[in-house]
């Protein structure tokens, strides 16, 4: 174990946390010259751009961490390889399993610390990090009204009313094609509002060409629709706060996820439910991410003989891309409603995961 030992730090830890450095760095770099008009027409201060990459910097961690493992684990590996000392410490009796130990401890404290990252760091810093981009660095735009539509509004109020809207213009702060459903205290459905749209006018929410159903506790329909052409309905969301609430729920961590879903699932829109549940078990996979693609580098990096170290280098960058590839396509697989959420949200781990293991097993023992 004295080889390993030797090589741990040196050529396991701190390769991985220059990888780290380095991507945090490269997104600074360019996020910067992407931003730079907006930064020098509004004299963004130095203390707020230093708070606002401050505040994204645990979200590229999360993004970046399984590639710098990846990279660190095959680095290390390649160079013993390469240098014979892998050999040697086969002829002294020491497996390649027991000198992988480590590396994997190293590996799981990354996976849990990623989690724990993502769970209650990320949410909350990356909303810190939107509002200072809208309100210091990308202030003109924002007042040249240069936001885009959004499709499929669902948003769970603070009157307990579920509401969905087809569209929402945030130029405009107007919605079309809206359905609420309004609750009680003990989510039974009191009303049931359809409009063809709504316009903000300042302070509250103006209503046209709608019906308004009311039902009782057993949930029939009481008494006539209320038709209407124009009306103020109670609904207390800014246009600012559907923005912000859309932007949230991108970034909820595992507990808030599920309560939403499980709010959604009284009466949300099916394609939203269907893109919710399916981040929502990626959630559970994410954290295994690390460890597979650190098992998928090893047999890569064991072909490495006397050549360059950078030749395993450059095929596990390879494959941990396709594996990326796979997971971006199976979760929109799994949103388009093509896959059930459960298997889109895992199935690209159980397939790279059982791959690596094959690969390993049939590499130079």
């Amino acid at each position: 174990m004295k080889i390993l030992d030797r090589y741990l730090i040196k050529n396991f830890i701190l390769p991985l946390c220059y990888c780290l450095f380095l991507f945090c760095f490269l997104y600074i770099i360019v996020d910067i010259f992407s931003h730079l008009d907006d930064i020098l027409r509004n004299k963004v201060p130095l203390a707020i751009l230093f708070q606002y990459y401050a505040s994204f910097t645990p979200l590229v961690f999360v993004q970046t961490s399984p590639i710098a493992a990846l990279l660190a684990v095959v680095y290390m590996l390649s160079t013993l390889n390469k240098n014979n000392e892998l050999t040697a410490a086969k002829a002294c009796g020491i497996s390649i399993g027991r000198m992988l130990l480590p590396i994997f401890a190293v590996g799981i404290i990354l996976s849990l610390s990623t989690f724990l990252i993502n769970e209650n760091v990320v949410p909350k810093s990356v909303i810190t990090a939107e509002k200072i981009k809208s309100d210091y660095i990308e202030r003109i735009a924002t007042e040249n009204k240069s936001l885009k539509s959004i499709k499929n509004l669902t948003v769970y109020g603070k009157k307990n009313q579920l509401v969905y809207a087809k569209h929402f213009d945030p130029v405009n702060n107007s919605l079309t094609g809206i359905i609420i459903f309004e609750r009680d205290k003990y989510q039974h459905l009191r009303r049931k509002i359809l409009a063809s749209s709504s316009v903000w006018k300042g302070k509250e929410w103006e209503f046209y060409n709608g019906v308004i159903y009311r039902f009782n506790e057993a949930g029939k329909v009481v008494g006539s629709p209320l038709v209407f052409d124009k009306k103020i309905i109670e609904f207390p969301e800014t246009p600012q706060e559907l923005l912000r609430y859309e932007l949230q729920v991108g970034y909820m961590n595992y507990k808030e996820l599920k309560e939403y879903i499980d709010r959604l699932s009284t009466g949300g829109n099916p394609t939203l439910l269907n893109s919710l549940k399916t981040d929502f078990y990626f959630k559970t996979a994410l954290p295994f991410i690390p460890i597979i693609i650190m098992l998928l580098g090893i047999p890569f990096a064991l072909i490495t003989k006397r050549g360059s170290a950078m030749a395993g280098v450059g095929i596990s960058v390879l494959a941990g891309l396709v594996y990326y590839g796979s997971i971006y396509f199976s979760l929109a697989l799994g949103k388009g409603g093509v896959m059930p959420p459960l298997l889109a949200g895992h199935l690209s781990n159980i397939i790279f995961f059982i791959t690596a293991i094959v690969l390993i097993r049939r590499s130079p023992s």
